[in-house]
């Protein structure tokens, strides 16, 4: 012991490097089975369109989130609830895309507006508008997808997913964003096609659920893949 001790009190020289090597470590994130996604009734997803649109805006020292929300506590993102219409760019589709998210804020979905009033209000579906950052008036090909939040919470106290402790997130409960497991089912059922959990994850970001039915929909016109990088199916009771 004193030997080491020796070893790692000494300055370091050109030709002798004694500092202990620093450990890191990463997460190990879940992958599941075409299987496991075929068995599943519902998933679970951080956001639902493929194509990014860049930042909210005004981007700059994050003001555009005093303007689009309303907090209990900002620095933990607790209780956000939207207020405004977002602000973006004018978003550029092509025939690839038919909707979008935006960085910081990926839970919340964007579609052109032909796309939501021909597939997603026929649901019962409701949207609101967006506006053109640069002219403040609102998009006439684009709209926001509402996505009402789930009518009963998730089993997630105790689960794979309550790895934060109240600590690290300002005396409030939030739990992770990674994908850890298969993410746990709610405590009620109820039809829906899609929501937002009640449970904040960590910076209170929200996780979007969606029925099967909801999910073939996406899949069908291009939305989002059937695969475990886009899905994590919720555990079945």
């Amino acid at each position: 012991m004193n030997k080491i001790i020796t070893h790692y009190s000494k300055k370091d020289s050109l030709f002798s490097k004694t500092k202990p090597p620093e450990f890191s470590f990463t997460f190990q994130l879940a992958t599941f089975s075409k299987e496991e996604l075929d068995n599943a009734n519902y998933y679970a997803l951080g956001s639902i369109c493929q194509k990014n649109n860049g930042f909210p805006e005004p981007q700059k020292a994050l003001k555009y989130q005093d303007i689009i929300f309303e907090y209990t506590d900002k620095r933990y993102g607790v209780n956000k609830k939207q207020i405004a219409p977002f602000r973006v760019k004018k978003p550029k589709y092509g025939k690839k895309y038919k909707g979008f998210y935006l960085d910081w804020e990926f839970e919340f979905a964007f579609f052109k507006k032909v796309f939501f009033d021909e597939v997603l209000a026929p649901l019962g579906l409701q949207s609101m508008e967006v506006l053109d950052y640069k002219t403040m008036k609102p998009l006439e090909d684009t709209v926001q997808l509402i996505i009402p939040l789930a009518k009963s919470k998730l089993l997630l106290e105790n689960s794979a997913y309550d790895i934060h402790t109240k600590e690290e997130t300002g005396g409030y409960k939030q739990y992770a964003l990674q994908t850890l497991d298969f993410f746990p089912p709610f405590e009620t059922d109820f039809d829906f096609h899609i929501c937002y959990s009640q449970e904040e994850l960590l910076r209170g970001h929200r996780k979007i659920i969606i029925s099967k039915e909801f999910c073939k929909l996406l899949v069908k016109h291009k939305i989002i893949e059937y695969s475990t990088d886009f899905l994590t199916p919720l555990r079945r009771w």
